[in-house]
């Protein structure tokens, strides 16, 4: 995968971790058991993908000096903001 598709992927990948845990607390807050476990389900599968994209990011930056990757990595901080930011005024609005 070229540089662009795992920036944007893990930009994607950290809106749905993000929006989803939020989701998650909620449910657990509101002792809805299958909200728990589909929304469980989900952050789980896009903490696997977006851990994955971003081991492999780092060992290329810190091991091989390969400075072209930083993109991933700004994705994928610009992603977990975001959706904190979009989960807080999600539950201020409420």
């Amino acid at each position: 995968m070229d540089i662009l598709k795992l920036s944007v992927t893990v930009f994607i990948v950290q809106l749905v971790f993000i929006g989803f845990r939020t989701l998650n607390i909620r449910a657990v807050a509101e002792k809805n058991i299958v909200k728990v476990l589909y929304t469980g389900a989900i952050i789980h599968l896009s903490w696997l993908v977006g851990i994955a994209i971003g081991a492999t990011t780092m060992h290329e930056i810190m091991m091989d000096f390969r400075w072209e990757y930083l993109p991933i990595i700004i994705c994928s901080l610009a992603g977990g903001l975001i959706g904190s930011y979009m989960g807080l005024v999600n539950k201020i609005k409420k």
